[in-house]
């Protein structure tokens, strides 16, 4: 082989290799594939961070608060219910956080702009040695000088003037504010819809358990008729067995219906944000009266919703920040104006070679000035802020306008929803009456020889269908109100004064 086929290929491994090397590594300590989950490194230390926190808490005396302590021998009511959710439920905390922190970012942005007094010191030792021409007084052709001094100094500095860019930045965070105390107050809405919608699920939940009882105990009855009426030669074994055997579905119904309610209990627990293994009893709601019609305008319920919505409001407060943005973007095309002082103590001493002794000072030193920053060319990075904040602006627009449509829409679904509701628990009553009246007529006929078996579960089935339906209307009609009370935005949290700025809930607790 030759020696210039051998730098050829010698050339070749080389340039291979560096191409090799220009790949990307991989990334240390991410997973290997995507295929299936991943042993993350320390996952015991993660896991054990909750309870670390907790021991040492109660170690310093200060035990994290949990929730309220739930009775289980008493019968809650909803507004009860709101309470403990208001108070325990971790995304009312989190509003509450981010509430807090909009306002400490609207006193930085206030504080940003007021005068800067800063405080500083500094001790200083220098070591000099400088060329000079060769002279009687500098034989070697150089001297040098021993400085030591301790400067104390105090700095002033203000922005006077900047065509409105600082109280454009401060209207952003006081519109984000706002913003964040109408989030704050939406959360909770929100938390009071979901406890009532899951409280009314449960009261359902529990209505069926007692439909399902109420069945066990006709076909029970049934099925002793039956047994009556073969005794006497009118019923065949047939009979009896069908009877059993809708018995025994009647108690499998029950199981099912307990099962039901094991869940809508537990879906209750979690819209409070209490720990599912809390026992948990709630009122019966079946005495109350449920309104017979409900003649509110539509119109009017969307004009009250667009006007209070807590949602709706944030989405406006956040289109006014956007527009204290744009006008923050603009000013940065002006001058500043800016004043700036300072004050300080020279305290110090000199020396140099050929000259005895040290040269002391101890003189105090000060000066103001006025400046004036004049932008002049930056590549076009104000343009393209502008640009963004005119972006930004135009955003908030389109999402208010598909909020208050969102709102219009949910407020009209929702009073369309209650008169159906309400027209549905009226049908389900009177099914209810009919179904009762059939049934009680036919056992009596059936234990008296006249009615056959068939007559007999057919109404009972019936009548265990109409009290399903009445349960469910019942429910129905509660949280069809419930919907449109937190789509109109009736169901903001007392305390919530809707007003803008520092008025919010950020610096209340949940």
């Amino acid at each position: 082989m030759t020696a210039r086929r051998l730098l050829a290929l010698a050339a070749g491994a080389a340039l291979h290799a560096g191409c090799t090397n220009m790949r990307p590594a991989e990334p240390v300590g991410a997973p290997p594939g995507h295929e299936r989950a991943w042993a993350v490194p320390q996952t015991a230390s993660y896991a054990a961070l909750t309870a670390a926190r907790r021991e040492a808490e109660a170690a310093n005396g200060h035990p994290a608060e949990g929730p309220p302590a739930i009775d289980p021998d008493r019968a809650y009511e909803l507004a009860e219910l709101i309470d403990i959710a208001e108070r325990t439920h971790p995304e009312t905390r989190i509003a509450w956080e981010r509430a807090r922190q909009a306002a400490l970012a609207m006193g930085m942005a206030q504080s940003v702009h007021a005068p800067m007094l800063s405080a500083k010191a500094s001790a200083i030792y220098q070591h000099v040695p400088l060329p000079l021409p060769k002279t009687i007084l500098t034989p070697d052709g150089f001297f040098v000088a021993d400085t030591q001094a301790f400067l104390p100094a105090l700095t002033l500095k203000w922005l006077l003037f900047d065509f409105g860019g600082k109280e454009a930045s401060i209207d952003v965070t006081r519109e984000t504010l706002a913003a964040a105390n109408f989030g704050f107050n939406a959360t909770h809405q929100k938390v009071v819809f979901e406890v009532s919608r899951a409280y009314y699920g449960l009261s359902a939940a529990q209505g069926k358990v007692q439909v399902a009882r109420a069945a066990q105990k006709q076909l029970q009855v049934v099925l002793e008729a039956t047994e009556a009426r073969r005794g006497r030669g009118l019923a065949t074994m047939p009979d009896v067995l069908q009877a059993r055997e809708r018995n025994a579905r009647a108690a499998y119904d029950l199981q099912a219906a307990l099962a039901g309610e094991i869940d809508a209990r537990m879906g209750l627990l979690e819209a409070m944000g209490v720990t599912p293994t809390k026992p948990l009893r709630i009122a019966d709601i079946n005495a109350r009266a449920v309104p017979a019609q409900f003649e509110s305008a539509a119109d009017a319920l969307v004009e009250r919703a667009l006007l209070q919505r807590p949602d709706l409001l944030a989405r406006a407060a956040v289109l006014r920040s956007r527009e204290a943005g744009v006008r923050k973007a603009e000013s940065e095309f002006y001058p500043k104006v800016l004043v700036s002082a300072d004050l300080a103590q020279n305290i110090g001493r000199i020396r140099t070679s050929h000259v005895p002794g040290w040269a002391t000072v101890n003189e105090p030193t000060y000066g103001a000035g006025l400046l004036l920053e004049v932008p002049l060319y930056d590549a076009g990075l104000r343009n393209q802020r502008l640009g963004v904040a005119q972006s930004e602006l135009r955003v908030a627009e389109h999402e208010l306008e598909q909020a208050r449509d969102q709102a219009t829409r949910q407020v009209v679904k929702a009073v369309e929803d209650v008169k159906s509701a309400l027209r549905q628990r009226e049908a389900a009553s009177a099914l209810l009456a009919a179904a009762q009246a059939s049934y009680d007529a036919a056992i009596d006929s059936y234990r008296r020889g006249v009615a056959s078996f068939v007559d007999v579960t057919n109404t009972e089935a019936a009548l265990t269908r109409a009290r399903t339906s009445d349960t469910d209307a019942t429910s129905l009609v509660y949280t069809a109100m419930a919907a449109l009370a937190f789509g109109t935005g009736d169901l903001v949290p007392a305390g919530g004064d809707g007003s803008s700025g520092g008025g919010g809930p950020a610096g209340r607790k949940p």
